[in-house]
């Protein structure tokens, strides 16, 4: 089997199981991603026992999706420092003086 075949993982997502294809590499990640929502999902069960699971299931969502965003800016931020790091790179080896040195 090549790491990029896909095969079949049933997941469970909040009590919720699901089938999923995935390529053959990536089935750890996925294990990873269905247990730390598992874990964020019985932490706020325990923490807020009166609320449902799908409202449990839609923080965990929310949070999971402002996590992403978070990440989505950070990543931004660095292309644009590695972006600057490489024209000063480029400035340093074509011998061009750089003007805030």
């Amino acid at each position: 089997m090549k790491p990029t075949d896909k095969v079949k993982m049933t997941i469970n997502i909040g009590g919720e199981y699901m089938q999923i294809a995935v390529p053959f590499n990536n089935q750890d990640a996925v294990r990873d991603a269905e247990k730390a929502v598992a874990q964020l999902f019985n932490a706020w069960k325990l923490k807020w026992p009166k609320h449902s699971d799908t409202r449990i299931l839609a923080m965990a969502a929310y949070q999971f999706a402002k996590l992403y965003q978070d990440l989505l800016a950070l990543h931004e931020k660095a292309v644009d420092m590695a972006s600057e790091c490489n024209a000063r790179m480029e400035k340093i080896i074509s011998g061009e003086q750089l003007d805030d040195l």
